[in-house]
């Protein structure tokens, strides 16, 4: 590993954008979740555990689709860089692809571990019960493969920009995860049916959902209470989908780095 990894995760750890979307705006959604949303869960363990499920996984998903917004950005801004580095350094385009995959991965996880914890001691405050994973195993992997992806869609989406010379367009293309996770987060109200299996935000909140709750999440509608004949996601599905993206994702990532060619500062200021 080269002094790029810890650099990278100092940038992002420091950077106020990253800060604000991705913690303290989702922390506010914690508490709404806990003392608005939550006034009419009944004290009883069970359905505090289900609820606290939905909070934490659709919660994650926003927190993460809005720091891959950041790290879009800062590889937006290092493009010319990074085209120089792994092409006249030793530092190959998927040699740089793993070092900057593992320092988003630390910031992801920190992001991740926050989520958790707040969600966690937020919802002890207000409810009285500490609800922790029923499958602990099962939770971290789920939060995982949703870093994986959540990194591997905000490097594509960089890459598309570089590689188009369209630095004009990087102000909404970088915002389409956050605003995807948002068509998905309204999943809560409406049953999206077999759509659940095409949607990775879906399938994070989903996988999320079933290793917390250990329940069997219904593909939508999620607040409404459980009844029979609602149609359950297929987890095994959900993972299957979710980890078929990750490898298209990541290939088309190496595919259009080698591709890159950098856009400078200075049309990036331009637009």
């Amino acid at each position: 590993m080269t002094k790029y990894l810890w650099m990278n995760v100092k940038s992002l750890l420091t950077n106020p954008h990253l800060l604000f979307w991705s913690i303290l705006f989702i922390e506010f959604w914690v508490f709404m979740w806990a003392y608005v949303f939550g006034n009419y869960i009944p004290q009883i363990e069970e359905v505090v555990r289900i609820y606290t499920a939905a909070a934490f996984g659709n919660l994650l998903m926003l927190s993460l689709a809005a720091a891959s917004i950041t790290i879009a950005s800062a590889l937006l801004y290092g493009s010319k860089s990074i085209r120089y580095v792994t092409k006249y350094t030793k530092l190959s385009p998927a040699h740089f692809l793993v070092e900057n995959f593992a320092s988003a991965l630390f910031v992801l996880l920190a992001i991740s571990a926050i989520m958790f914890l707040s969600v966690v001691g937020v919802f002890y405050t207000k409810f009285g019960f500490v609800i922790m994973p029923t499958n602990a195993t099962g939770i971290s992997f789920s939060v995982f493969l949703g870093i994986v992806f959540i990194y591997a869609l905000a490097f594509f989406l960089n890459s598309v920009v570089v590689v188009l010379r369209s630095p004009k367009s990087a102000s909404f293309i970088f915002f389409l995860p956050l605003i995807l996770a948002f068509t998905a987060y309204a999943s809560l109200w409406i049953d999206f049916g077999n759509l659940v299996y095409i949607s990775p935000f879906n399938c994070i909140v989903s996988t999320c959902y079933y290793y917390f709750s250990g329940k069997t999440p219904p593909t939508g509608d999620l607040v409404s209470p459980m009844r029979d004949g609602r149609t359950l996601v297929d987890v095994n599905m959900a993972l299957a989908s979710l980890i078929t993206w990750l490898i298209i994702l990541m290939a088309l990532n190496i595919f259009l780095l080698r591709k890159m060619r950098g856009v400078s500062i200075e049309e990036i200021r331009t637009t």
